[in-house]
């Protein structure tokens, strides 16, 4: 069963929703991660501390810049025509899947699978 032109627009809308929030996440994590370069820390546990923290928010703009590519090649497909499909084995997604994770490349028995074998290695 194909996704509705109405099932489309409203994954579209959630994916362009998410990639919005996911900007403003990754502009202010790279801005807080970045900061301190503008500042001096006489005190070596004060100068610890901020690159400790400039650390998590440099690890969370990576994660959403990580996101971020998902999405994009999530909206790509859309525009090809092929958003839905698993890029494994070329079934359908299920909507519930694709209504929870939008983004989502592979069934979820495929991604299931794909997880127990990178954990054996």
């Amino acid at each position: 069963m194909r996704l509705s032109q109405h099932e489309t627009d409203s994954l579209r809308k959630a994916l362009e929703s998410k990639r919005a929030e996911l900007l403003r996440t990754f502009g202010e994590s790279l801005a807080a991660g970045t900061r301190s370069e503008e500042e001096t820390f006489p005190d070596p546990m004060d100068a610890a501390t901020r690159a400790e923290e400039e650390n998590e928010q440099l690890g969370r703009a990576n994660l959403a810049r990580g996101l971020l590519a998902e999405i994009d090649q999530a909206l790509a497909k859309i525009a090809a025509g092929t958003y839905g499909l698993s890029e494994l084995s070329g079934l359908e997604i299920p909507l519930e899947r694709l209504r929870a994770v939008p983004w989502a490349r592979l069934t979820a028995d495929e991604e299931e699978r794909r997880e127990i074998e990178m954990g054996a290695r």
